[in-house]
């Protein structure tokens, strides 16, 4: 693999990585250059670098969708139903749904983390990512 080449998928991994704190600026800007790069065709080892990368981002953008979709729904449930029933429980539920969201959205980034910093390993050590 050329050190262009190379270059260019450390700039994807680079950008993809940013996105959480990004707000996802970066992230789309890592999946345009990625896909454009996959158009351009490439070898093996940076197909499936550049593959990952927009897969990565497709899936962990579908889960903070998911996730927001569902704490806003369970939020407004419970917030119906404290509104009716006054329960300590249901005021002590609602005030804990952003807090649960949170804590599964932190981890979520972690795993982000963690995911693009093998990538990058395994793209310096020059190995494929198994698809």
């Amino acid at each position: 693999m050329s050190s262009d080449t190379k270059s260019g998928v450390r700039f994807a991994y680079i950008a993809s990585f940013l996105t959480p704190l990004t707000f996802m600026i970066s992230g789309i800007v890592a999946v345009i250059y990625s896909a454009y790069k996959l158009n351009k065709g490439t070898d093996e080892l940076t197909y499936s670098h550049y593959y990952t990368i927009i897969r990565t981002f497709f899936l962990f953008f579908t889960f903070f969708v998911v996730l927001g979709v569902t704490a806003a729904t369970t939020s407004g449930m419970v917030a119906g139903a404290e509104y009716w029933v006054q329960s300590d429980f249901l005021d002590k539920l609602l005030s804990a749904i952003p807090v649960v969201g949170l804590v599964i959205a932190a981890l979520a980034i972690v795993k982000w983390f963690v995911k693009h910093i093998q990538g990058m390993k395994l793209l310096s050590q020059n190995k494929a990512i198994e698809l």
